[in-house]
């Protein structure tokens, strides 16, 4: 099954608030009317346009990280390697991929967004997009603020992961190998 990056949108947001009063009024600093969208992330509310709703995240919001924040979780320990080697019906599948095995082993930051940098991906190596060493079976989140994604390092390359939980994995600490 193949997997695509969504482009993050206002829909959902909590900062985002309709106004639906039929009397206009003055709230977080401006004059809302019936019907308008406002961005209630900052002090001062904006105006959401129509054509922003349907489309990405404008550009000024509150939320947006520039630049973006690169995580690399690693495997915690060789035994929790060897685990995930032995236990997976397949390795290589991001399905597989338990959070309590993995640890922050790295943390930096990268230009691109996450759609930015997966589209790359599909022309390049990820080798010369990503300058950082990266572990096999190894976990990759691009974080700008709106939608983390998270990219699973197998033999034949990076693949999306969908499903990994990044709070879980930063709970658990690296462990010492002797």
């Amino acid at each position: 099954m193949k997997y695509t990056l969504r482009y993050p949108s206002c829909i959902g947001c909590p900062h985002n608030l309709y106004f639906g009063d039929t009397i206009s009024k003055k709230q977080f600093g401006v004059m809302m009317h019936c019907g308008e969208h406002f961005c209630i992330g900052e002090k001062r509310a904006r105006r959401i346009k129509r054509r922003d709703l349907k489309s990405k995240v404008p550009v000024w919001c509150p939320k947006r990280k520039a630049p973006c924040k690169l995580r690399v979780y690693a495997l915690k320990s060789e035994r929790d390697e060897q685990m995930h080697r032995f236990l997976s019906s397949d390795p290589n599948d991001p399905v597989c991929i338990l959070e309590c095995r993995y640890a922050l082993a790295a943390n930096s930051e990268i230009e691109q967004t996450p759609q930015e940098f997966w589209m790359q991906c599909q022309s390049e190596p990820w080798t010369e997009v990503l300058h950082v060493e990266i572990p096999l079976y190894s976990v990759v989140e691009i974080d700008d603020g709106l939608m983390p994604a998270f990219f699973y390092r197998t033999t034949d390359g990076l693949r999306l992961a969908p499903y990994f939980n990044a709070e879980k994995a930063q709970a658990n600490q690296m462990e010492e190998t002797v």
